[in-house]
This record gives structure tokens, C-alpha cells and sequence, in this order.
């Protein structure tokens, strides 16, 4: 007891004076302490009072890209990979006539360089702000564009790049609204100016030729076609004849049409320039495209006489019709029963156009139509659209619509088997077949413009001509010599 008390009295002097335990423990102390300081440097903290530094853009690659190195150069024109992450950092090449982006300067140019693509069910604005724009400076990115490119046209997954200056304001801004659409804004001054920017892509002809099994969607299947030629030679050939009923298993076609590409990537279809079809219902026809100073491209068959056409357009690209205007065998119901439209398959999301101008009385869901679209049109005429997926934003009604605005997307909503487009014309509300309304007749090309679209006959006849007809795959489809479509085409 004693010793402890002359320890606890002991008082500081001019030395350092202290017992064994508490210098022991004071060492400890100090020890701890700098092990955590050191820990702290060990962490890159930096200098005190400044932030951390921006993650490097080379952070943001795959391991095996993670070295920086010098950008190789690219063609011009073409876009960087399209499966890049979102949010990614990147400098992008330049399309033609616009320069690249400091592709020289330095790791501190490339961290100022950052790309982001659009999120689903976001705002494009929240896109821009999630890699670094203001939400001032993204408004005024949209702004320079006003006119040129509409924002509310942007879908999932479409790109864009933003690259800041030193003042971290926006130097330049590039969206892809696809391979061959770009859109840039660049700074002048304190001023942001847009415009639209076209990607070069070459366009050859291209020749098909074969004979339908099943379907003509799945003979130029196995050809190597996409499956939209399919739709656009249907489309073209269904103006001419009842070519969903004419249609039969053993018919040949020839088709040629213009493919579009982009260094050697194919981006699909142009316009079907010609085509023949024989077959033992349709018969024989060909139709060749050309169009007349001052008019809409239409098809002219060999007589220079253009084909018959519907005042109303078919309203999506279809993969068949499934059931025609009539009575049928309810698919769910199992009655026979009065079908007052048109069913065509097709892949769900297809976009759904208005038959014809008019004004939207109906759009929303109905009972066992599903989301359904009405259209009134001039001279007592309604159109219906039924079994949409979902219908194209803005489309509510009382809004007026073009012929061939999109306004809705092919679903199977309602009472349905399947995704489908149900299209329903009525009159005076009496249902009528869409596919019989009103036929406007062909007529002679202009006599000032005849001898250029014998010129084209003439050409294309003879590419027609040269063009193999491929032997069937596999036996014939049977089918009823009656007037009932085939199942697909």
C-alpha cells in the first residue's frame, strides 16, 4: 500500500519521470497509433485536404484491356463494340468529317471522355445525369439537339458519350441512335450546337429464288434471308392478288432487292426492286418498283400498268394471317362463330400503324380485345387494333394519327392463343373485310415516263431471269384446294 502511494504522489519535474507500467503502456499506445497512420498512407489518402483522385478510365475496362495503351485507329464512320458495359469510359472514334477526340492528349484527356447508354423506363436526362452532366448542362445538351433529334424517339440501350472540358463543362456529346444515325452536340464559345450525322453504308443488289414447302417466310428462311423479306414481298404481292389465299405449297418466286451493309455487317433491307411469282391459283405475274416524277415508288407489272392497291395500308409487317374475315372455329371458345377481321402473326413487340389518317376514340384495354386501339376515319370508317402488347405513348383518345403512324405493339392480350394483331374494319358500324375495301385500280405510267420504266423492266426481267429457282426442301404441304389461307406463309 505504502509503495502505491508514493507511486500515485509522484509528480511531473523537468525530466520525464514515470513508472514501468505506464511507460509500457504508453509504448503500446504509440505503437498502435502508428500502425494506423501507416495504414492510412498505405491507402493512397493522398495529401491532406485533397479528395481522392477520379477513377482512371482504364478502371472501367476488362482486365485483359486494363494497361493503357494508344488508341488504335478505326475506320471512318464506324462505331465502337456494342456490347460495351454502361457507364463505361471510352474515346469514341470519329465519324466522317468530325475530328477525333484528343485521342492524343494523355491519360488526364481520355479520364474526361465518359459514355452511358439510355435505361429502360428512365428519362434519357437521368442517363445523362448518372455520368456526370449537371442536370442544367444535360437540359441544355437536349436543347441543342431541339429540332434535329427527338429525345422522346430514344430507346433502351441506344449510346452516347460525353466528353468535358477542363471546367468539367460539356466540350462534345455524341448519341448513336443506331449504326448508321448520330447525333453530336459541340461547344463554340458558350454555346452548344447540334446536328445529325448519316453513316455511309454500301448498297448491293441481292437475288433470291426458290420453291415454297410450307411458307414462302420459311423457304427464304432457309435461303438465308431475314425474315422481314418475307413481310415486304407479302406486302408488295397482296396489292396485286388475294395472294394470303392464292398462295399454295410447289409455287416459285424470284426476288430481287437491295441489302444494305455497313463494313461487311449487314443491316438489313432496302426496297424490293423486282420480283416474280407463279403459282397454280395466283398465276404468273411479275412486278417491278419505279416511281414517277412527283409520286410515291409503286410497283408496275409488265404492261407498265401499276397494281391494284387498297385505300388502306395492311397495318404491320406480318409473319401470316392466321384466320380471315368469316365465320371460323372459335380457337378458345371452340363455337363456330361470325371472325368481323383479320388475324395476322407476328413476333410480339412488331410495331401496329393506322390502317388510314384519322382520330383515336379508343385506347386502353377491353375486356377480351385486350389493349385495343379505335380509329375513326373519314366516310364512316372505324378501324381496330386488338391483343396490343402495350400502346405507343401519346396515343389516348381525341389525338389525330397519320396512315402508318405507329400506335401500338403486337401482344397477345385479352382473349388470345398467341401474339397476333386483330384488325377490324367497320362502316357505318357493319363489320366489312379489310382486305377488299375499296381497291383503287391500277394505271399506265405517265407517256412522258415510259421509256425509262421499260428501261427498267427490261434490266430487271433479265435478273429476274438469271436467277436460280432452288428445288424444295422436303415433300410439298398438303393443302385443301379451297379459299382458306395457308397457316403461315
Amino acid at each position: 500500500m505504502e509503495a502505491q502511494g508514493r507511486e500515485a504522489s509522484v509528480q511531473p519535474s523537468s525530466g520525464v519521470h514515470m513508472s514501468r507500467p505506464l511507460f509500457i503502456s504508453g509504448l503500446v499506445m504509440a505503437t498502435l497509433v502508428g500502425v494506423f497512420i501507416g495504414m492510412v498512407l498505405a491507402s493512397g489518402a493522398g495529401n491532406p485536404g485533397e479528395a481522392p483522385p477520379a477513377k482512371d478510365a482504364t478502371a472501367w475496362l476488362p482486365p485483359e484491356t486494363a494497361e493503357p495503351s494508344e488508341p488504335a485507329p478505326s475506320e471512318e464512320g464506324t462505331d465502337g463494340p456494342a456490347d460495351e458495359p454502361a457507364g463505361a469510359m471510352e474515346t469514341p472514334d470519329a465519324p466522317p468529317g468530325e475530328p477525333p477526340v484528343d485521342s492524343n492528349a494523355g491519360p488526364a484527356a481520355n479520364d474526361r471522355v465518359h459514355g452511358g447508354e439510355v435505361k429502360s423506363g428512365k428519362p434519357v436526362i437521368s442517363s445523362l445525369t448518372a455520368i456526370g452532366l449537371s442536370a442544367g448542362e444535360a437540359q441544355l445538351v437536349i436543347n441543342a439537339l431541339d429540332g434535329i433529334f427527338d429525345f422522346r424517339r430514344a430507346q433502351p440501350g441506344q449510346r452516347f458519350e460525353v466528353e468535358f472540358d477542363e471546367a468539367h463543362r460539356v466540350r462534345r456529346f455524341r448519341y448513336h441512335a443506331s449504326k448508321t444515325e448520330i447525333y453530336t452536340v459541340e461547344r463554340t464559345g458558350d454555346a452548344l450546337k447540334g446536328r445529325k450525322i448519316t453513316v455511309a453504308t454500301q448498297t448491293k443488289q441481292r437475288t433470291f429464288g426458290g420453291t415454297i414447302t410450307t411458307s414462302l417466310f420459311g423457304t427464304l428462311q432457309d435461303l438465308g434471308a431475314r425474315p422481314a423479306l418475307a413481310a415486304m414481298v407479302a406486302d408488295i404481292l397482296s396489292r396485286q392478288v388475294d395472294f394470303l389465299k392464292a398462295q399454295r405449297p410447289g409455287d416459285t418466286f424470284r426476288v430481287v432487292v437491295e441489302e444494305e451493309s455497313l463494313n461487311g455487317e449487314i443491316l438489313g433491307y432496302g426496297a424490293v426492286l423486282a420480283l416474280e411469282y407463279k403459282g397454280a391459283k395466283a398465276g404468273r405475274m411479275r412486278l417491278f418498283r419505279f416511281q414517277e416524277k412527283g409520286s410515291d415508288a409503286t410497283y408496275y407489272d409488265e404492261k407498265l400498268v401499276s397494281i391494284p392497291r387498297s385505300a388502306l395500308t395492311i397495318p404491320l409487317y406480318y409473319t401470316s394471317m392466321t384466320s380471315p374475315f368469316g365465320v371460323r372455329m372459335h380457337p378458345v371458345l371452340k363455337v363456330r362463330k361470325m371472325h368481323t377481321g383479320v388475324d395476322f402473326s407476328a413476333s410480339p413487340g412488331t410495331p401496329v400503324w393506322s390502317c388510314a389518317e384519322g382520330q383515336v376514340t379508343f385506347a386502353g384495354n377491353k375486356g377480351a380485345n385486350g389493349n385495343l386501339v379505335s380509329i375513326r376515319h373519314e366516310s364512316g370508317l372505324m378501324s381496330h387494333y386488338a391483343h396490343l402488347q402495350r400502346i405507343e405513348p401519346g396515343i389516348r383518345s381525341g389525338v389525330n394519327v397519320k396512315r402508318r403512324q405507329v400506335i401500338g405493339y403486337v401482344g397477345s392480350t385479352g382473349r388470345s392463343t398467341g401474339p397476333h394483331l386483330h384488325w377490324g374494319i367497320t362502316q357505318n358500324g357493319k363489320p366489312i373485310d379489310p382486305l377488299k375495301y375499296r381497291i383503287i385500280p391500277g394505271k399506265k405510267v405517265a407517256a412522258a415516263q415510259r421509256g425509262a420504266l421499260q428501261s427498267v423492266v427490261s434490266r430487271l426481267g433479265g435478273v429476274l431471269d438469271g436467277i436460280h429457282i432452288e428445288p424444295p426442301k422436303g415433300e410439298l404441304a398438303v393443302v385443301p384446294d379451297n379459299d382458306e389461307p395457308m397457316s403461315d406463309y
